[in-house]
């Protein structure tokens, strides 16, 4: 089923980076099952207490700006978690035909924007591994901002760093809560993406229009 996404009256294009253009498997791996075994192993504790330790701390910072920041982790789990990443980039990856899109994106007259919750030195990381920042005018990474995406202060902030029309811009974003601050700011032209993570089946995708491939987009 093709996404069915107006281009005409569309001048900027947002993209998301993990689980829209990446494989949120890294990311999904890592937070989930490698950094808490890695994290239980310094602390004398079985992967599974480490899990349940992790994921009630990770559900109190969701959705924030400090859930997102590698130097928030770093300090409270009191190792380099960017270092414990590098140790799975090899899982670094496009997701099915994006690489493809943002070279047909790149090849258009249209303002390309990322806007990542990741942080900055991930995203070098992330770039170092694809190349992806060739594709794009501007990167802009949401600790940058100084507010996660979740907020309204992102997009506030974001329309003063890089002007766009609410009518001419088109957001594809995997992130659901994501997309409904995008909506509430007045962004019209919404997408989420039906699977985020390569390992994972499709997610409820809810009220928004969804892109099962980028192979289907045409423009």
């Amino acid at each position: 089923m093709k996404a069915n996404i107006d281009w005409k009256p569309i001048k900027t294009v947002l993209l998301d980076m993990d689980g829209t253009l990446l494989d949120l498997y890294f990311d999904n791996y890592f937070w989930q099952e490698y950094m808490p075994v890695k994290w239980g192993e310094m602390n004398n504790m079985s992967a599974e207490l480490a899990k349940a330790k992790l994921h009630d701390w990770y559900a109190k910072e969701a959705g924030t700006l400090s859930w997102y920041c590698l130097d928030f982790w770093t300090e409270r789990l009191n190792f380099n978690v960017l270092e414990l990443k590098a140790n799975v980039e090899h899982l670094i990856k496009y997701r099915p035909h994006a690489e493809t899109f943002l070279k047909r994106l790149d090849e258009s007259a249209y303002s390309v924007v990322m806007v990542t919750n990741a942080h900055e030195d991930l995203i070098k990381m992330k770039v170092e591994k694809t190349g992806i920042d060739v594709f794009f005018d501007r990167i802009i990474s949401a600790h940058t901002i100084g507010h996660a995406k979740e907020e309204q202060s992102f997009w506030q902030k974001l329309q003063l760093e890089v002007p766009f029309n609410l009518d001419e811009t088109l957001l594809i974003d995997d992130n659901l809560t994501v997309l409904r601050a995008a909506r509430e700011f007045g962004i019209k032209n919404l997408f989420t993406i039906a699977k985020p993570d390569s390992q994972n089946p499709e997610q409820e995708t809810a009220e928004f229009d969804v892109i099962h491939s980028f192979q289907d987009l045409v423009f």
